[in-house]
């Protein structure tokens, strides 16, 4: 029987940013489910990878390709320069709508453009701000954690859904990245395997939390970004969250979709 499709990690093309792999990734032992909301949230209690572990989820050679493949998570790194413009519009007071935001954006795109990440034409950046002390930080209109999800935001009046393609740590300290190391046909398949039925009909969200009900000991992977780093995902979808329990500053990541 072949292995289930699963995402591996490596250093996205065009970067050099050190990997440092044995300290950057840890794993648990699943998510525990709110009653009532279905939450689904990291457990606590994370390990490091063992050699044959980190060697199933690490692709060192994936890097040297042209383009990141869409099987592989890439990490990624901007300027200092451009992270320490987005603080200094954000301490001159203004929020995120206000204009001053914009050419520190436009840059940001231009540069993850010039090496050669696979932005669509029309580019959102959006930045999320999270308190220490979470273990989730996917939040929903009314402030309630939303738990372990591809990141879809709902569309609206105003607009579309959307799903990130990549996220970057803007904050002065170390940021978290959760998530669960199968695309979605992985997720499928598992849940099929195991007689759940009319699995094709499921929406995106629905999907994860079927699966996350079904597997809840289902280890998750925790990527460790330093300031400036930045995670490209992969278009078919990555069931990821935020983590901010080992934090004592603010959480600051940049969303690009």
């Amino acid at each position: 029987m072949s292995p289930e499709p699963t995402y591996r990690l490596t250093v996205a093309p065009r970067f050099a940013v050190t990997s440092f792999w044995r300290e950057r990734l840890a794993h648990n032992r699943g998510v525990t489910i709110e009653a009532g909301s279905g939450c689904a949230q990291p457990r606590e209690g994370w390990a490091a990878l063992d050699d044959t572990e980190l060697a199933s989820l690490v692709d060192p050679e994936a890097g040297r390709e042209v383009a990141l493949p869409p099987t592989h998570l890439g990490l990624m790194q901007v300027p200092e320069r451009l992270r320490r413009a987005w603080w200094a519009c954000a301490e001159r007071g203004g929020s995120a709508a206000d204009a001053d935001f914009e050419p520190v954006f436009v840059e940001m795109a231009e540069f993850l453009r010039f090496k050669g990440l696979p932005l669509p034409e029309r580019v959102h950046l959006e930045v999320a701000v999270s308190a220490p002390g979470l273990r989730s930080t996917r939040v929903g209109a009314d402030g309630a954690p939303l738990g372990l999800g591809f990141g879809d935001r709902p569309a609206t009046a105003d607009a579309p859904g959307r799903v990130p393609l990549g996220l970057v740590n803007l904050g002065d300290e170390a940021s978290f990245v959760v998530l669960v190391a199968h695309p979605p046909q992985t997720l499928a398949a598992r849940l099929v395997a195991a007689g759940v039925p009319d699995v094709e009909t499921l929406a995106p969200q629905a999907l994860v939390a079927c699966f996350l009900s079904a597997f809840p000991e289902e280890p998750l992977l925790r990527v460790r970004l330093a300031p400036g780093e930045g995670l490209w995902l992969s278009p078919f979808g990555v069931v990821h969250d935020g983590w901010t329990q080992d934090k004592k500053d603010v959480d600051v990541v940049l969303s690009v979709g």
